[in-house]
């Protein structure tokens, strides 16, 4: 086994040079999910399997923490103290090709996609029920990939777009035929665009013929969900292409109609919302925590805040007032309360003490906030498909649930008569923070990140502006050495 554990640095995946992935069930982690090189062989497998799918996005290393606080100490509003250690290499883009949050991260989600491939070839009698299973694999496949592309590709450099060495897709989990190789980050596109298409044909009939009850099944991706990050996704690529704006629009549309039940958060059960344990009215699609099954110290909780639960508190805010960012002069905005002064003596800061206060809080991957927003901004952009006064709606009722004006005692609900961009970012950003947006949006609006991290360094100047080759995490160097895979420039 310590042979095969030379060869092979993502489960079931790697090669040398261009050569072919092989696989087997390289260790007890792996065959806790999937049932080594054996087959699928009935529903209940195949479920199995899919599960193992989500319990591997759980990890710490993937939506349990880090793939989301990558996002958020990289934000124009928060950074990583490294108080603890943690994270502040993130912050200052000071990584390296050895650093495990680069190597680590890379392996979760390649687990991730084994399974779902694992999924997806399984060899079973063609049913609405089976394919209602495939259908969140291959919508898990299309993610995995996703969030590979925007963590690894090399899109925000130099200006190079789609046309960027993105990642290698992975659509076999055990062959001697898949050859190993980067792909543009149109190709990546293009691929990740066939996966959700599939998928979300798959989760519509089988919400047709009744799979998904009177209600949606929140903890796995359901039809509505699919369609909602079909959204996010095109939303990151109308960014190199105009044309996926269209795409956003329509899908927002479609996973707004779908949506059952789900409402956008009211203002009164706004901060106790934060603090359940389970599925928020808001959510299209969480990933499962619970008191026993959850990252404990590895938790978003501990990286976010110090109080009496515990906690690392590295991620805080930017040495600035809340009110610089929640003008009071805009009215009394409820998320303002997200951020407060947290942590004791010397380790006393602006942190988030409003999301993820709770170690066991579901993983909240998909809100109807963002997917209104996604319409909005697509709109904005000029998506030939959208409508202005529906923009305008979805402004008004995320913030007319947020805002309100206090004049003798009575609460008026913010409204916008029109929308400019900076009414849609700022809304945006104080409705998305510490979420996993942060970075993301940045880009999409061409806005440079400073931190303390970045000024602290002479060769970095004052800010990391679109285009620096540091955007782009290094591919781990172990991935390097097996694969022969090209590194990215900022690395070399």
């Amino acid at each position: 086994m310590r042979k095969v554990l030379r060869i092979l640095t993502i489960v079931g995946f790697l090669g040398l040079g261009t050569m072919t992935f092989t696989s087997c069930s390289l260790d007890s982690e792996q065959s806790n999910y999937i049932d080594g090189n054996e087959p699928i062989t009935s529903t209940e497998k195949l479920i199995a399997s899919l599960n193992g799918a989500y319990a591997r996005m759980t990890s710490s290393t993937y939506y349990g923490r880090d793939i989301i606080v990558f996002s958020e100490a990289r934000a124009p509003y928060a950074y990583s103290s490294d108080r603890t250690g943690r994270f502040g290499n993130v912050s200052a883009f000071a990584l390296q090709t050895t650093h495990s949050y680069a190597k680590d991260t890379w392996l979760q989600i390649y687990r991730t996609i084994t399974n779902a491939n694992k999924v997806i070839e399984a060899a079973l009698e063609t049913s609405e029920k089976n394919n209602y299973y495939k259908g969140q694999a291959y919508v898990i496949r299309a993610l995995a990939h996703y969030d590979l592309v925007r963590i690894y590709g090399e899109q925000y450099v130099n200006g190079e777009g789609l046309a960027a060495l993105g990642v290698p897709y992975k659509t076999l989990s055990h062959s001697a035929d898949e050859s190993i190789k980067r792909m543009t980050v149109r190709e990546n596109m293009e691929a990740i665009y066939a996966d959700l298409e599939q998928g979300i044909a798959y989760l519509k009939a089988g919400k047709e013929a009744g799979l998904e009850g009177n209600s949606l099944v929140k903890a796995k991706i359901n039809y509505a969900a699919a369609l909602g990050l079909q959204s996010r996704i095109a939303l990151f690529f109308s960014q190199f292409d105009e044309s996926q704006l269209e795409l956003v629009v329509a899908a927002a549309e479609q996973a707004i109609e779908a949506r059952g039940n789900v409402v956008v958060l009211p203002r009164a059960g706004y901060i106790d919302g934060y603090k359940t344990d389970g599925i928020m009215t808001n959510s299209l699609f969480e990933l499962a925590q619970s008191g026993t099954d959850n990252q404990f110290t590895n938790s978003l909780q501990y990286i976010y805040s110090i109080g009496s639960n515990g906690g690392y508190g590295d991620v805080q805010w930017l040495p600035a007032t809340v009110e610089a960012v929640f003008d009071p002069a805009d009215g009394n905005d409820i998320r303002a309360k997200v951020i407060t002064v947290d942590g004791v003596n010397d380790t006393k800061a602006l942190r988030n003490t409003g999301k993820y206060v709770v170690r066991s809080s579901n993983i909240r991957m998909l809100r109807i906030e963002e997917v209104m927003l996604n319409y909005v901004e697509a709109t904005l952009e000029g998506a030939g498909n959208g409508d202005m006064g529906q923009a305008l709606d979805y402004m008004n009722q995320i913030v007319g649930s947020r805002v309100v004006t206090i004049k003798d005692g009575v609460e008026t609900p913010k409204q916008f008569t029109s929308i400019k961009k900076k009414d849609l970012q700022d809304l945006r950003m104080k409705e998305m923070m510490f979420e996993g947006f942060g970075f993301e949006d940045a880009m999409r609006w061409r806005k440079g990140i400073s931190n303390p991290k970045i000024t602290d360094n002479d060769d970095l100047g004052e800010s990391i502006e679109f285009g620096n080759p540091l955007l782009a995490f290094p591919i781990p160097e172990a991935e390097i050495n097996v694969s022969k895979i090209q590194q990215n420039q900022a690395y070399k």
